[in-house]
């Protein structure tokens, strides 16, 4: 952490869009800790105009269309930190009582976000190798949670094996949706245990699109990478984000068939929510 912080802020004194994606992921976090409305819409407001103005002087520098080994570094840096501030600016409520855009939604914009953030990586990644990014790119951000036995290979195969088992109730979903849990298996173990979030940039889009209608697995899946994201990372941006996931859909999942209990139980109980009956 120590290393990103100090070397994006030092990128950051000779690259105004990165100065200002950094503003803007200040800004982000300080709307995610406040205390009240008021203060949450400033910090927001904030972030959202340090944002635009990043994209804006990126798209005036032409950055992403002539990335260079001069100028690789700060561009991955930029477009990290750009998919992290689109999936928080989603979910950080700006005002009391606002209506925040639909989850499944925000999932796919990030989705986008998130893939174009694998290309610019592959792109520079022979770049990277010979600059400070390896330091951060080949490094975990946090240790390994399974040391600590919270979150095992087991018990992720233990948590797609019990959506499938009533998953398996309609014949006509499973191969896509077994298919989706093995990809967040294959996120976990491709991040060496500590992070499932790679997942995005693995699904489908027809998987939000499933959760958009509201079927009860794709959005008890959706409720598990929420509960596993939070768990596994102490990081203040996917700890929120999986927090605000579990916490949408547990409100959309009350009354659903009390077969998904247990599972939903335990993924509640990862963020310290209560459980709906």
């Amino acid at each position: 952490m120590e290393v990103f912080r100090d070397y994006s802020f030092k990128k950051a004194m000779e690259h105004t869009y990165l100065m200002d994606i950094l503003l803007a992921f200040t800004s982000l976090h300080s709307a995610s800790e406040a205390s009240g409305s008021a203060d949450a819409y400033e910090h927001v407001t904030a972030a959202l105009y340090f944002q635009n103005q990043s994209i804006a002087e990126l798209n005036r520098g032409q950055s992403l269309l002539h990335v260079s080994q001069a100028t690789c570094e700060p561009v991955v840096l930029v477009t990290v930190l750009n998919g992290i501030c689109t999936l928080i600016a989603s979910m950080v409520p700006a005002a009391s009582g606002e209506q925040l855009e639909p989850l499944p939604q925000v999932m796919l914009r990030v989705r986008k976000c998130m893939l174009g953030v694998t290309q610019v990586i592959e792109h520079c990644r022979g770049w990277a190798e010979d600059s400070e990014l390896v330091r951060i790119m080949s490094s975990p951000t946090v240790k390994n949670i399974e040391e600590g036995g919270l979150i095992t290979v087991d018990k992720v195969r233990s948590l797609s094996d019990a959506v499938l088992a009533n998953v398996d109730l309609d014949d006509s979903a499973t191969p896509f949706l077994r298919e989706t849990l093995q990809k967040m298996e294959k996120a976990y173990k491709t991040n060496n245990r500590r992070s499932v979030f790679g997942w995005l940039v693995m699904v489908e889009a027809e998987f939000f699109h499933k959760v958009e209608l509201g079927e009860t697995a794709a959005m008890v899946i959706l409720v598990c990478w929420g509960a596993l994201t939070f768990a596994m990372e102490e990081v203040w941006w996917t700890k929120y984000a999986g927090r605000r996931i579990v916490e949408d859909m547990s409100k959309q999942l009350v009354g659903c068939d009390s077969r998904w209990n247990e599972v939903l139980d335990w993924c509640y109980g990862q963020v310290g929510i209560l459980g709906n009956d």
